[in-house]
């Protein structure tokens, strides 16, 4: 069943279109070393998480430690680089991260295998590949959220003490977590191909897919957005 589609309503779109910009998203803020195209890069990542803010503050909370380590690194990259490339890198990075779980947030795992072939027509080895790649980062915080499940079924309140035990406690779970993604993510990889989806035939969609004309408005927006920055960095 095909999903009533608004601009307003990111998770409405098709998978192959949040794909798309995500892609354009990367290139753009690979491409944005100075001022100008960053702040196309901005704009960009001021509208996707808009569309996106229902689910900002799960992001946030879930990725403290991982947006933590990134703010040590880009400390560290103004430190011992140029200032304003350690201050584009730290930006970057953490707005970045942001942004991509966020999108990833907003699909299922079978819309995302469908995006995947049908969008870039990748064949099922790849797009299975480049699936759990992609959703290996969601998935730690999914055993994440599963955890702290657990330890509220046990009469534990993961969110007791102050935010500095809080944050201690959920940066060493963090290893645990990492190990128990990878686990599932073999175990995920192993039932696929259990299942021959290594065949190099193209496989039929989980979910009906069609582009409509809100997809290819919100594609032309992010287009002209990441055309437009990549124009200011090489004039400018």
């Amino acid at each position: 069943m095909i999903k009533k589609r608004r601009l307003g309503i990111f998770k409405s779109y098709d998978p192959r279109t949040k794909l798309h910009i995500l892609l354009m998203y990367l290139v753009l803020t690979l491409a944005s070393w100075n001022i100008w195209s960053l702040l196309v890069s901005v704009v960009m990542s001021a509208l996707l998480i808009l569309l996106l803010w229902d689910g900002v503050q799960a992001v946030l909370g879930q990725a403290i430690e991982l947006l933590s380590i990134e703010l040590l690194i880009g400390i560290i990259c103004i430190i011992f680089l140029p200032t304003a490339t350690g201050l584009f890198i730290t930006f970057k990075l953490l707005i970045f991260t942001i942004v991509y779980l966020l999108i990833m947030r907003s699909m299922k795992q079978g819309e995302l295998l469908d995006g995947l072939a049908e969008g870039f027509g990748l064949r099922a080895k790849t797009a299975k590949t480049m699936m759990l790649m992609l959703d290996f980062l969601p998935k730690i915080y999914r055993e994440k959220k599963r955890g702290r499940k657990a330890q509220r079924a046990r009469g534990v309140d993961p969110d007791s003490g102050n935010i500095i035990d809080r944050f201690r406690e959920n940066m060493l779970l963090a290893i645990p977590n990492i190990k128990y993604a990878y686990t599932r993510t073999l175990r995920q990889s192993e039932s696929m191909k259990k299942r021959q989806y290594l065949s190099v035939i193209r496989r039929n969609s989980i979910y009906e897919m069609k582009l409509n004309w809100v997809d290819k408005v919100i594609s032309l927006i992010f287009m002209a957005m990441m055309i437009g920055g990549i124009v200011l960095m090489i004039m400018l």
